[in-house]
Protein backbone atom coordinates (compact mmCIF):
# COMPACT_ATOMS: atom_id res chain seq x y z
CA UNK A 1 0.00 0.00 0.00
CA UNK A 2 0.96 3.45 -0.77
CA UNK A 3 -0.59 6.94 -0.71
CA UNK A 4 0.08 9.99 -2.72
CA UNK A 5 -0.22 13.75 -1.52
CA UNK A 6 0.78 16.43 -3.70
CA UNK A 7 0.91 20.44 -3.55
CA UNK A 8 1.74 22.20 -6.78
CA UNK A 9 5.51 20.88 -7.49
CA UNK A 10 5.60 19.09 -4.05
CA UNK A 11 5.02 14.97 -3.79
CA UNK A 12 5.20 12.93 -1.08
CA UNK A 13 3.94 9.14 -0.76
CA UNK A 14 4.06 6.85 2.43
CA UNK A 15 6.29 4.06 2.77
CA UNK A 16 5.41 0.43 4.12
CA UNK A 17 7.92 0.92 6.95
CA UNK A 18 5.85 3.96 8.32
CA UNK A 19 7.73 6.74 6.62
CA UNK A 20 7.73 9.11 4.54
CA UNK A 21 9.34 9.83 0.73
CA UNK A 22 8.70 13.00 -0.67
CA UNK A 23 10.71 15.10 -3.72
CA UNK A 24 11.88 17.59 -1.17
CA UNK A 25 14.00 16.57 2.15
CA UNK A 26 12.60 19.44 4.27
CA UNK A 27 9.00 18.04 3.53
CA UNK A 28 10.10 14.65 4.21
CA UNK A 29 11.11 15.49 7.58
CA UNK A 30 8.30 17.34 8.01
CA UNK A 31 5.62 14.98 7.49
CA UNK A 32 7.79 12.10 9.08
CA UNK A 33 7.58 14.26 12.44
CA UNK A 34 3.88 15.09 12.16
CA UNK A 35 2.38 11.93 10.47
CA UNK A 36 3.62 9.10 11.65
CA UNK A 37 2.10 6.00 12.97
CA UNK A 38 2.28 7.00 16.46
CA UNK A 39 0.90 10.17 15.72
CA UNK A 40 -2.15 8.38 14.61
CA UNK A 41 -4.68 7.28 17.65
CA UNK A 42 -6.80 4.38 17.96
CA UNK A 43 -7.32 1.37 15.69
CA UNK A 44 -6.76 1.81 11.60
CA UNK A 45 -7.88 -0.40 9.04
CA UNK A 46 -5.02 1.13 6.79
CA UNK A 47 -2.22 2.68 8.82
CA UNK A 48 -0.65 4.49 5.13
CA UNK A 49 -3.91 5.57 4.41
CA UNK A 50 -4.49 7.20 7.79
CA UNK A 51 -0.87 8.88 7.93
CA UNK A 52 -2.08 10.46 4.86
CA UNK A 53 -5.36 12.21 6.62
CA UNK A 54 -2.90 13.39 9.14
CA UNK A 55 -0.61 15.22 6.77
CA UNK A 56 -3.14 16.68 4.91
CA UNK A 57 -5.17 17.96 8.16
CA UNK A 58 -2.08 19.52 8.90
CA UNK A 59 -0.73 20.78 5.64
CA UNK A 60 -4.32 22.00 4.18
CA UNK A 61 -2.75 23.01 1.02
CA UNK A 62 -1.98 19.39 0.19
CA UNK A 63 -4.46 16.76 -1.15
CA UNK A 64 -4.71 13.10 -1.31
CA UNK A 65 -4.18 12.31 -5.37
CA UNK A 66 -3.19 8.47 -5.70
CA UNK A 67 -4.16 5.42 -3.37
CA UNK A 68 -2.69 1.80 -4.28
CA UNK A 69 -4.27 -0.43 -2.09
CA UNK A 70 -6.77 -3.24 -2.20
CA UNK A 71 -7.77 -2.56 1.51
CA UNK A 72 -9.53 0.80 0.47
CA UNK A 73 -12.34 1.48 -1.89
CA UNK A 74 -10.76 4.79 -3.95
CA UNK A 75 -14.84 5.90 -5.61
CA UNK A 76 -15.29 8.61 -3.42
CA UNK A 77 -12.53 8.78 -1.04
CA UNK A 78 -14.61 7.03 1.86
CA UNK A 79 -12.67 5.33 4.22
CA UNK A 80 -12.58 5.41 8.13
CA UNK A 81 -11.56 8.73 9.48
CA UNK A 82 -8.73 9.21 11.95
CA UNK A 83 -8.26 10.81 15.05
CA UNK A 84 -4.95 13.02 15.79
Amino acid sequence: MSVKIEWKIFTAETQSDGTWKSNSPNLEELLNAIASPVKVKGYTPDMEYSMALLAVKGLPYFKITEINSGNLSISGMKAEQVKA
